[in-house]
């Protein structure tokens, strides 16, 4: 039985914007006697977020991941399902929900406000991250879903701020006054390593949501979207509302998964733990996808040096040091469709 709502917070943003980067710091800050919970949507097929995150229940951390498309979509259904499976299960003091980068935020802020949610849920602040580069170009200040979730922010997150120009931050303050709005922006750089900035977005997640918005389609900038690139186009898709449930896999098998929906398209793979990656054959051709047309690249790979987290966006690579991984798991989200049969051989050869 819950005996009290749990205090929840919708942390936002477009792909490769850092959300799971700013959770894993906010996961290291969390107060010793409470259990968090953590719920990733990811648009592609192969469940990846969990694992760069890197926590175990036994850091008082729970996290549910569920592959394969818009968690907000369906009527909010699968996003109901989600949450009472997490809420059922772990029991948490607070929940971190981290929608996929080209999902709906305004409808699980809906979803979440429903009445049957009152005694349940203990809707907190919302939490928009956004690069200021990406406003200069109209594929992201156009596009539907990104005015949608700079709109419902309590609090704005410019994050990777250390590689901004003056004139970033002015583009960002003038695209803000388009949108007419005035919102508290926290600068952020350096993967969200300050203390000092970790410290005040915890004290802004027990702050509540106030946000209530006009409907896009009367606040939205006037432009025609572009055809091209990143759609603007809703499109309904939904998998699976369970934890991912990819196949067990056999000694060497590798199993290939793809999306598309709102004019993305994504190609994953899941390989055998018993394949071991060469490091630098492996590196060598992620380098091959420093390219405009790929969004984003994310993987945990079991390589001959260790567990290998990867994480690419607009051609800058981070890499991490994993403890653990039962398998590698590999994904890549681009605008233009992806040749998965070929790409996988060009995986494959990385093998030690």
């Amino acid at each position: 039985m819950i005996i009290k709502p749990v205090n929840t917070n919708v942390i936002t943003g477009f792909l490769g914007v850092g959300k799971t980067s700013l959770i894993k710091q906010l996961l290291k800050h969390k107060p010793a006697n409470e259990v968090w919970a953590v719920l990733v949507n990811e648009f592609g097929e192969i469940g990846i977020d969990a694992g760069l995150i890197n926590r175990s229940p036994t850091d008082g951390v729970v996290i549910k991941e569920v592959a394969g498309g818009c968690l907000c979509c369906a009527a909010g259904i699968p996003i109901q399902v989600a949450i009472n499976q997490i809420i059922q299960r772990a029991k948490p003091d607070r929940l971190l929900i981290e929608p996929t980068g080209i999902g709906h935020p305004q409808q699980i802020i809906n979803t979440l406000s429903e009445p049957h949610y009152q005694q349940v849920i203990h809707l907190q602040a919302c939490l928009c991250l956004v690069d200021a580069r990406k406003i200069v170009d109209n594929r992201y200040r156009q596009h539907e879903i990104y005015i949608q979730q700079l709109l419902i922010a309590d609090v704005i997150v410019a994050s990777k701020s250390e590689l901004y120009q003056s004139s970033d931050i002015k583009a960002l303050t003038a695209y803000f006054d388009e949108l007419r709005i005035n919102p508290n922006v926290v600068t952020a750089a350096d993967h969200f390593s300050s203390p000092q900035l970790i410290d005040t977005l915890l004290k802004s997640l027990h702050k509540p949501h106030k946000k209530t918005i006009k409907p896009i389609k009367q606040i939205k900038p006037q432009h025609a979207l572009l055809n091209s690139g990143l759609s603007a186009k809703s499109t309904l898709w939904f998998n699976q509302v369970e934890e991912i449930a990819l196949p067990a896999l056999n000694e060497g098998e590798v199993v290939c998964k793809i999306n598309q929906g709102e004019g993305c398209f994504s190609v994953g793979w899941l390989i055998s733990p018993s394949v071991i990656f060469d490091f630098d054959l492996l590196m060598a051709w992620i380098d091959t996808f420093k390219r405009p047309e790929i969004l984003r690249l994310k993987a945990v790979m079991i390589t001959g040096e260790g567990i290998l987290g990867v994480n690419m966006v607009d051609a800058q690579l981070n890499l991490s040091e994993l403890d653990d991984a039962n398998d590698s798991r590999l994904e890549i989200i681009a605008t233009t469709s992806l040749d998965a049969q070929a790409l996988q051989l060009g995986l494959l050869a990385c093998c030690g």
